[in-house]
């Protein structure tokens, strides 16, 4: 079973230390991290780290970071009242600072080993530690497929939205109520865990 902690590095993303031959099962993310990424981050669009594997030095997993908020504005009355339930009453607001997690991926080779929750534990430690004070919450545009909105819940991240159709109609997605959205909004309260 593979330990991020114990078995790799952490690294960020540089023009010394770039992403190479990533491979995580999706053209678009293995495309990001093979090619944009670096482009995103020197536009200041977002930050990227990767974990290599301290001896064979293949890259396990990486995620990308950048500012965002989750406005409560667009929420219906009860997810609205959900997210700011968790605030203080007195320091109510239109939206509250997040960090959005642009990427995530884990490398194929590296499948079945709880990477991906320990990756996401490390995110909530990075974001956390690394930016104290300036965000409250983590926020993900989840693709919309079973297996990854399983994984998020699993990982204790809640949807903003009740359903698809409160997405839909709140964020305007399209015109046709029958297509299922690409992705879902989801949230992860960090100060739960203080």
């Amino acid at each position: 079973m593979m330990n991020l902690a114990k078995d790799c590095e952490p690294v960020k993303l540089s023009q010394e230390n770039l992403i190479t031959d990533f491979d995580c099962g999706d053209s678009d993310l293995n495309d990001f991290f093979n090619h944009d990424a670096i482009l995103f981050q020197n536009q200041s669009l977002g930050q990227t780290h990767f974990f290599r594997h301290k001896e064979t030095k293949k890259i396990v997993c990486a995620f990308s970071l950048s500012a965002d908020s989750v406005k409560t504005f667009l929420l219906s009355g009860s997810r609205k009242k959900k997210v700011k339930g968790l605030i203080p009453h007195d320091k109510s607001l239109q939206s509250y600072p997040a960090f959005l997690v642009g990427r995530l991926g884990v490398s194929t080779a590296f499948g079945g080993q709880r990477v991906g929750s320990q990756l996401l534990e490390y995110v909530r430690f990075f974001a956390r530690h690394k930016f104290p004070e300036i965000g409250r919450f983590l926020v993900v545009d989840a693709y919309n497929k079973p297996e990854v909105l399983s994984f998020y819940q699993k990982n204790d991240f809640a949807f903003l939205f009740t359903d698809e159709m409160q997405e839909r109609e709140n964020l305007k997605k399209g015109t046709t109520t029958d297509e299922p959205l690409h992705t879902r909004q989801m949230f992860y309260d960090m100060m739960r865990s203080e």
